[in-house]
């Protein structure tokens, strides 16, 4: 059986980077609440969705949708200022 080798070291995680962007104020983005990934971009007064194979949609407020990448409920009631 072979011996641990205690002498490596855990590799260390930085959670600094792109996903904690603040967004620009020509395109307020909507992010989830939880996990920060990207819902929507708000344009002209309506929010612009887009999901894969190429479905896109612009809709009105209050939007309701939930995190395709970690389920949770997301609202935003009116365009962000």
């Amino acid at each position: 059986m072979p011996t641990p080798d205690t002498s490596r070291q855990p590799a260390q995680i930085s959670w600094t980077g792109g996903a904690k962007s603040k967004p620009t104020p020509l395109s307020p983005e909507w992010r989830c609440t939880r996990c920060n990934k990207l819902l929507g971009v708000c344009r002209d007064g309506r929010m612009h969705l887009r999901f894969a194979r190429g479905h896109e949609y612009f809709v009105g407020f209050p939007v309701v949708a939930t995190c395709r990448g970690c389920g949770t409920l997301n609202q935003a009631t009116s365009p962000a200022r």
